[in-house]
C-alpha cells in the first residue's frame, strides 16, 4: 500500500461516526493531493438530525514529498516556449505594404487587388468541402456609365460631378427591349456575376447565368452592376476627387435608393424602360424589393432572395461589430489611408472578415466539415533518431500541443477567409455600405423620412425650383392610414382579408407600417426564398416579408423555405433548391 493510501486509511478509521466516514470517502481521491500541496489539514462536515458532527485529520507526518531532481530542470524555461506564426504574418505584410510604392489609393488599385485569385494569401484548406464564394474574380472586363450631373445621396452627401456605374451583361436584348434582367449584388460583389468574353474568370453567381439555367441567356438579358460605393470599377470612397483635394474621401450614409436610382439611371441610357425581372440576393433582396417601390411602373417582377423589407436589430448588431474591429485599426485614420506613406487597414479587414464568415455559415455546416478536429503540422521527415516519422502517420489530437493561433480546423478556415480578403475590398466601402443596410426599412414612416430628407438637401443645395425640393409628403398615423383604406377604398376593390400565419413572438406592432410601405408592390408576382439555417438574415424576416406582401392583397406572392445547413450563403451553394425556384418563378409567372 502507497503511502497516499495508508494516510487516506487512517483518517477513514479516525471516523467511526457512518455519516462521516461517508463524506470521507467521498473526497477520498482528493485527500492524497491537498496533503502533498502541504494543506496540512481539511474540515469535513455533516449534519444529522442529532446535531452537529465535526472531525479534524491531519495528514500523516509520514507522507513526505518525494525528493525533486534538480538536474532535470536545468536550463529548462518556466513555461513551454510559444510562437505566435499568425501575428508574425500580419506584421509581414504591414512590413510589405509599407515598402509597396505608391500605395493603393484609387478603385483600379483595389480592382487590381482584387483580380488576384481569390485565395492568394494561401490555398484553401484541404479539408473544405463546399466550394467558396468567388466575389472578387474581376480584372477588367467590365462597361462602365458615366452620370455628368450632380447626384444626391440620401442623408445630405453630393456626388458634384456625378458617378461612374461598373456594369457587365449576359444575353442579348431582343427587340421589343422587355426580356431585361436587372442583377443586384452582396455586400461586397463586384458586378462579375458570370464569365463573360472579356473576362473569362468565374463570376460568383456562375452556375446561375447562362443557356439553360435559371437566368436563362437563351432568354433574358442580365445586367448586373457594382454598387454605387463600391470598389470594383464604380465611384466609392476611394475614387480620385482631384477637385476636392488630396485627402477628400467621398463617403457618406446613405441608403439603398441611391445605388438603385443610378442603376435605372443606366438603364435610361440604355434604353431600356422597363424590367422583367428585379432579382437579388442579401443585400440584393433589399435593393430588389426597393426597386420595385422606387420605380413600380418600371419593374414587373420581383425576387428576394435571403433578403428582407426591414433590418432587424441583431443584423444591424452583426455589421456593427464589424465596423467597430475596422475602425478600431489605426491605419483606418479616420477614413483617410488613401495616398503615398499610408496602408490600408488590412488586420481591421481582416477581423471584420472573420466576424462576416461567422454570420454567412451555420454552426450545423460547420459541425459536419471540421467538428472539434486539429490543425495537424507538416509532419519531420524521417531522421536516424526518429525513422517512423512520416506525413501519413499523423499525430493522434491528444499529442497535438494547443496553438493561440489557428488550432482548430474551423480556425484555420475563419483565418484564411480573413487573410484572402483583407486587401482585396476598400474598407470606407465596406463601413458605408453595410451602414446603408442598417438604414434599410421599407416601413410607410420610413420611407416618409427619407423623403423629407431628400427634400430638405434638394432645398438647401439647388433652391424652391428643383423637383425633389417640391416633393410633397403626407403625414399619416398608423390610425389614419388604416381608416384610410377601410373608409376611401371602394368594397368590391378591396383585398380579401388575410389571416397572417406569423407566429405571436413575430407580430409585432410595426408589421402594419411595413405592410403599408410595401404597397406598391401588391399588384407584383413576388418570390421569397429564406434559408432556415441563416443568422444574418433570420428566415423570420422572409416569412415577414412575404405576410406584409399579402396583407396588402397580393395573391401572386410564392414563398420558399430552404432547409440547406450552409447558413446565408445558401445562395451561392444550394444551386439545385435556389436555382430551380429562380427558374420555376420566371417562367411561370410570364
Amino acid at each position: 500500500m502507497s503511502r497516499s493510501q495508508q494516510a487516506t486509511s487512517r483518517l477513514l478509521v479516525l471516523a467511526d461516526n457512518p455519516e462521516m466516514r461517508s463524506a470521507l470517502r467521498r473526497v477520498q481521491p482528493a485527500l492524497p493531493a491537498l496533503c502533498e500541496a502541504q494543506l496540512f489539514g481539511a474540515d469535513f462536515a455533516s449534519r444529522s438530525g442529532r446535531g452537529r458532527v465535526e472531525a479534524r485529520a491531519f495528514c500523516s507526518s509520514t507522507l513526505t514529498r518525494s525528493p525533486t531532481n534538480t538536474n532535470n530542470l536545468k536550463g529548462k524555461a518556466p513555461t513551454p516556449s510559444v510562437s505566435f506564426p499568425c501575428v508574425d504574418a500580419n506584421e509581414s505584410r504591414a512590413e510589405r505594404l509599407r515598402a509597396q510604392a505608391p500605395a493603393l489609393t484609387t478603385a483600379d488599385a483595389s480592382s487590381q487587388q482584387a483580380g488576384s485569385q481569390d485565395h492568394a494569401a494561401g490555398a484553401v484548406p484541404q479539408h473544405s468541402a463546399v466550394p467558396e464564394p468567388a466575389y472578387a474574380n474581376i480584372v477588367s472586363g467590365y462597361d462602365t456609365f458615366t452620370y455628368t450631373e450632380p447626384f444626391l445621396l440620401d442623408y445630405g452627401g453630393l456626388l458634384p460631378t456625378g458617378f461612374t456605374l461598373a456594369y457587365e451583361t449576359w444575353g442579348q436584348l431582343n427587340e421589343a427591349r422587355d426580356n431585361v434582367i436587372l442583377l443586384h449584388t452582396g455586400l461586397s460583389a463586384s458586378s462579375h456575376a458570370a464569365a463573360t468574353e472579356a473576362n473569362p474568370q468565374p463570376g460568383w453567381w456562375q452556375a446561375y447565368i447562362g443557356p439553360g439555367r435559371a437566368l436563362d441567356t437563351n432568354r433574358f438579358f442580365i445586367i448586373c452592376t457594382n454598387v454605387l460605393g463600391g470598389c470594383y470599377g464604380s465611384t466609392g470612397p476611394s475614387s480620385p476627387y482631384t477637385d476636392a483635394g488630396e485627402d477628400h474621401v467621398a463617403s457618406s450614409a446613405s441608403s439603398s435608393s441611391s445605388p438603385l436610382s443610378a442603376s435605372f439611371l443606366l438603364l435610361d441610357q440604355l434604353g431600356i424602360s422597363s424590367l422583367y425581372a428585379s432579382v437579388g440576393s442579401s443585400m440584393g433582396g433589399m435593393q430588389s424589393i426597393a426597386a420595385a417601390h422606387l420605380f413600380p411602373e418600371r419593374v414587373e417582377r420581383v425576387v428576394s432572395i435571403s433578403g428582407c423589407a426591414r433590418s432587424a436589430p441583431g443584423s444591424i448588431a452583426l455589421r456593427y461589430a464589424q465596423r467597430s474591429v475596422l475602425m478600431s485599426d489605426p491605419n483606418w485614420n479616420r477614413g483617410f489611408y488613401y495616398g503615398p506613406d499610408r496602408i490600408p487597414p488590412h488586420t481591421g479587414m481582416k477581423l471584420a472578415r472573420q466576424i462576416a464568415t461567422i454570420t454567412y455559415r451555420s454552426g450545423p455546416e460547420w459541425e459536419q466539415r471540421f467538428g472539434r478536429q486539429r490543425r495537424r503540422p507538416a509532419q519531420s521527415k524521417p531522421s536516424a533518431s526518429s525513422p517512423t516519422a512520416s506525413s501519413s502517420e499523423p499525430r493522434p489530437d491528444l499529442e497535438l500541443d494547443p496553438a493561440l493561433c489557428p488550432d482548430f480546423l474551423i480556425e484555420t478556415y475563419i483565418d484564411h477567409q480573413g487573410e484572402a480578403f483583407c486587401l482585396k475590398y476598400d474598407a470606407n466601402s465596406l463601413i458605408y455600405i453595410s451602414k446603408a443596410m442598417d438604414l434599410f426599412d421599407m416601413s410607410d414612416h420610413s420611407l416618409a423620412d427619407l423623403r423629407r430628407r431628400r427634400r430638405k438637401n434638394a432645398l438647401e443645395i439647388w433652391g424652391p425650383d428643383h423637383p425633389e425640393a417640391k416633393d410633397e409628403i403626407p403625414h399619416t398615423t398608423d390610425e389614419e392610414a388604416g381608416s384610410a383604406i377601410d373608409l376611401a377604398t371602394p368594397s368590391s376593390k378591396r383585398p380579401r382579408p388575410h389571416i397572417s400565419t406569423l407566429s405571436s413572438y413575430a407580430a409585432h406592432a410595426y408589421v402594419p407600417s411595413l405592410a403599408r410601405g410595401l404597397e406598391n408592390l401588391r399588384a407584383k408576382p413576388v418570390l421569397v426564398i429564406g434559408v432556415q439555417s441563416d443568422i444574418l438574415f433570420p428566415v423570420e424576416q422572409q416569412r415577414e416579408l412575404a405576410e406584409c406582401l399579402r396583407m396588402n392583397g397580393n395573391e401572386r406572392v410564392t414563398y420558399y423555405e430552404i432547409d440547406a445547413p450552409h447558413g446565408h450563403d445558401s445562395f451561392l451553394i444550394d444551386v439545385q433548391n435556389v436555382g430551380l425556384a429562380l427558374k420555376g418563378f420566371l417562367t411561370s409567372s410570364s
